[in-house]
C-alpha cells in the first residue's frame, strides 16, 4: 500500500511513501503523520492512498514512520476547499492544508461532547418593519440550501440584532454559526455581547492572539460538530465546521478581510461564498458600506439584497459636517474650527476621535502655503519623496511608477517652495499637547496594540468608558466605536485618504466617513469635521444626505470607464532582488511570460524602503474572468532566479 503525503513546506508537490502494514488501517487521506523528510521525521498529511506505486522505476521509497490523528481533523470539504484556495489565490497546497489544520502533532481532537445546555435570551423589544422582513425572509430559505444575502442599510438600523437572533435560532436548533468582524479590536468588543446572548460556553472566540490552550479546545469542539456561535476574524473562515448553518460578515466592506499578507492567501468574502455552498448554509454580507465587488454581486443577481431603511428607536440624528482647511494660524495639522470644537469637547468633558491615516511622524512632501500634497503628473496620485543611491533624490509615485523632480509648482496656489513634513498620529499627539496639556490624550493605531499592556488597548477602554478626552487614532479607530460615546470626530487629511496607490482609495475613504457619520448619527450632538486642502477632490454630497448607494454607484462607474475591479481581474506580483540588473531582468521576463493573457501592465513601480535591504518593484496586471485563473496558475508556478524572489497576489488590496 502506497499514500502521497504533503509538508507545511513552500514546495508545490505531494511525495510518496510506503505503508506498513501495520498503520494501513489507519492511513486515510486528511490525517497527519509523521515520515522522512530530508534526513529528519517531518509531519505531513496524507493526500491520497493507492495500491499501485505512482513514484518514477528505481525510486526506492521510504516508509511512513507513524500516524497522528485517529481520524481527520477536517471534514470532506477539506480538499475541495484546498484546491480552490490554490486556484484563486495560488500557493503550495502543502501550505494551504496546514493553514486549514495545525501542524502541531499535540493538536488532536478531544472526545468532546456533542451537545451542551442550550438557553438563548433574546430581547423583548419590537423590531423595525426592516428587521422583520429580513428576519422572515431568511427564515423562508429551506434548509441545507445555500442562500447569500446583503443586509444593507446605514448604522442604527438593527442589522447586527436580526443577525444575533438569526444565530440564537441556528443555536437551539443545534447547529454551528460563524460570526466574522474585520479585526481583533472589533472582536473583544462583540464577543461579551455573544456570551450574554448566548451564554459563555456555546461562544468560541477566534483570533491570531488567542491562548493555544483556548484553540486546540475550540478546534476541537468544532471539528466534533458541538452546536455554537463563533466569533472570529477572517481566520475563523477556515476552521473544521461540521454542522454550519449560518454564516455572516459583519462590516463586510473592510479591507482587514484579505489575507495577503502570509500564505495562504484568501479573501473571507470568496472563501466564504465557497464554504457556505458545501454546507448548504446561509450566508450574510452585513455593511452600511458595502464593497463594490459585492454590490456588483447584487447588481448581476448573485445575492440577494434586502434594505434596512428605519433607524431603531432613539437613534434617528442627522450629525453636523463640517469641511474645513488642513491648516491654520496656530497649527500645521489643525484648523481654526476643529481646535474650536476639540475645545468645546473638553468643557463638555465629551470624548472626541481624531483619523489620520499614517503613524508616527511619516514624511510628505507639501505646498508650504495652502498644504496641497504634490501629485503625480501621470495619475494624480500623492507623489513620495525617495532618496536612494541609485536614484539620488526624487518624487516617486506609488500608483503608476511615474517619477518626478523636487521642484514642483502648487496646482492650487502656484506657490514653488515644498517642504517634508512629518505628520503621523504620533506627531499630531505631540502637536495637541501644545494646545491642551492637561487632556487625557491617547493613541490607537497598530504601533500602540502591539502589546496587551499598549495604549491602544488603553484607548479601547477609553472609547467605551468615555474616560479619555481625545483619542488619535488611524482608520482602524473608525470600526472600533461600537458602544462608544464620542460626540466629535474629525478626519485630519483628506487628501492622504484620497491620493494614495491603492485604486480603492477613494471608496476607502467614502466607506470610513460614512461609518463615522452613521456613528454620529446615534448622538443626539454628533459632529463631523474633515480637513481638505481640495474641497473638489471628493464628492461629499452623498456624505451630507447619508446617501452611500450614490456614492458608491458614482465609484463604479468610475471604475468600469478605467478598468479597474470589479469590473477586470487584477493580479500584482512583488519582485524583489539585490541588484539593481538582476530585478529588471526578473521583471521583464514575468512582463513577457504574462503578455498573453493580459490586457494592461501597470509598473513596475518601485517599493522598496530606505531600511531595505533587498529592491522591490512591482507589476499589476489587468485581465479578464475568462482569463484570470490560467494567469495566475502560469504566475504562481514561475520559478525565479537566485538572488532573487517573487510574491504572487491575486485581488491585491495592500499597494504600499
Amino acid at each position: 500500500m502506497y499514500c502521497k503525503v504533503v509538508f507545511d513546506v513552500p514546495l508545490d508537490r505531494d511525495f510518496d511513501y510506503v505503508v506498513p502494514a501495520e498503520l494501513e488501517d489507519k492511513i486515510v487521506p486528511g490525517v497527519r503523520v509523521t515520515a522522512p523528510f530530508g534526513p529528519v521525521l517531518t509531519g505531513g498529511m496524507v493526500t491520497a492512498v493507492s495500491d499501485i506505486c505512482t513514484a518514477p522505476e528505481g525510486v526506492k521509497l521510504k516508509e511512513i514512520a507513524s500516524v497522528v490523528d485517529k481520524r481527520p481533523l477536517f471534514g470532506s470539504d477539506l480538499f475541495p476547499l484546498m484546491r480552490f484556495m490554490k486556484a484563486h489565490w495560488g500557493g503550495p497546497i502543502g501550505q494551504i492544508l496546514f493553514a486549514l489544520v495545525p501542524s502541531q502533532p499535540y493538536f488532536k481532537l478531544d472526545n468532546a461532547p456533542t451537545s451542551v445546555y442550550i438557553d438563548v435570551k433574546t430581547p423583548s423589544f419590537k423590531l423595525t418593519p426592516s428587521q422583520d422582513a429580513a428576519l422572515k425572509t431568511v427564515r423562508s430559505f429551506p434548509a441545507y440550501e445555500f442562500h447569500p444575502v446583503l443586509f444593507n442599510g446605514p448604522a442604527y438600523t438593527g442589522k447586527t440584532e436580526t443577525v444575533l437572533r438569526l444565530a440564537g435560532e441556528v443555536l437551539a436548533g443545534y447547529g454551528q454559526t460563524l460570526i466574522t468582524v474585520p479585526d481583533i479590536v472589533a472582536a473583544r468588543q462583540f464577543i461579551a455581547e455573544a456570551e450574554e446572548r448566548f451564554g459563555a460556553q456555546n461562544v468560541f472566540c477566534w483570533h491570531s492572539r488567542m491562548l493555544l490552550s483556548k484553540k486546540k479546545k475550540y478546534f476541537s469542539a468544532i471539528s466534533n460538530g458541538l452546536p455554537c456561535v463563533v466569533i472570529a476574524t477572517r481566520s475563523g473562515a477556515l476552521l473544521p465546521f461540521k454542522n454550519l448553518r449560518l454564516a455572516a460578515v459583519l462590516d463586510e466592506g473592510d479591507d482587514n478581510y484579505k489575507q495577503e499578507e502570509n500564505k495562504p492567501y484568501y479573501h473571507l468574502r470568496d472563501l466564504l461564498l465557497f464554504r457556505a455552498k458545501m454546507h448548504g448554509a446561509a450566508l450574510l454580507f452585513v455593511s452600511a458600506t458595502p464593497s463594490l465587488e459585492l454590490l456588483k454581486m447584487v447588481r448581476s443577481g448573485q445575492v440577494q439584497e434586502l434594505p434596512f431603511e428605519q433607524a431603531v428607536p432613539g437613534h434617528a440624528f442627522v450629525p453636523q459636517i463640517k469641511l474645513t482647511d488642513k491648516k491654520s494660524e496656530k497649527s500645521r495639522f489643525l484648523s481654526d474650527f476643529l481646535l474650536e470644537q476639540l475645545s468645546e469637547n473638553l468643557t463638555r468633558k465629551e470624548t472626541s476621535l481624531l483619523i489620520l491615516n499614517r503613524r508616527g511622524y511619516s514624511n510628505a512632501y507639501y505646498c508650504l502655503n495652502c498644504g496641497a500634497y504634490a501629485k503625480c503628473k501621470k495619475c494624480g496620485a500623492i507623489l513620495a519623496r525617495e532618496n536612494t543611491p541609485a536614484h539620488g533624490d526624487r518624487l516617486v509615485c506609488k500608483k503608476c511608477g511615474h517619477t518626478e523632480t523636487l521642484q514642483q509648482e502648487c496646482p492650487h496656489c502656484h506657490n514653488l517652495i515644498f517642504k517634508s513634513r512629518g505628520g503621523g498620529t504620533q506627531k499630531i499627539v505631540t502637536e495637541l499637547t501644545k494646545f491642551f496639556p492637561k487632556a487625557h490624550l491617547l493613541r490607537l493605531d497598530s504601533d500602540t496594540l502591539k502589546t496587551k499592556s499598549g495604549q491602544g488597548f488603553e484607548a479601547l477602554g477609553a472609547l467605551k468608558s468615555g474616560q479619555a478626552d481625545i483619542i488619535v487614532g488611524t482608520r482602524m479607530a473608525s470600526g472600533a466605536l461600537r458602544g462608544a460615546r464620542v460626540t466629535l470626530a474629525a478626519v485630519l487629511d483628506a487628501e492622504l485618504e484620497l491620493d494614495g496607490p491603492d485604486f480603492r482609495a477613494s471608496e476607502k475613504y467614502g466607506q470610513m466617513l460614512f461609518a463615522l457619520r452613521g456613528h454620529l448619527s446615534g448622538l443626539a450632538d454628533g459632529r463631523l469635521i474633515v480637513q481638505a486642502a481640495d474641497k473638489e477632490a471628493y464628492d461629499y454630497a452623498p456624505l451630507l444626505t447619508g446617501d452611500y448607494r450614490a456614492a458608491a454607484e458614482t465609484e463604479l462607474a468610475l471604475r468600469e470607464a478605467f478598468s479597474y475591479p470589479p469590473f477586470v481581474r487584477l493580479i500584482k506580483v512583488l519582485i524583489k532582488a539585490k541588484e539593481t540588473d538582476l530585478l529588471n531582468a526578473e521583471t521583464a521576463r514575468l512582463k513577457r511570460l504574462a503578455a498573453p493573457k493580459v490586457l494592461e501592465t501597470l509598473g513596475p513601480v518601485w517599493c522598496a524602503k530606505k531600511t531595505d535591504t533587498l529592491k522591490k518593484q512591482y507589476l499589476l496586471f489587468k485581465t479578464d474572468d475568462a482569463r484570470w485563473l490560467d494567469l495566475l496558475a502560469v504566475l504562481d508556478s514561475f520559478v525565479p532566479a537566485k538572488k532573487t524572489a517573487v510574491k504572487v497576489s491575486a485581488d491585491p488590496y495592500d499597494f504600499y
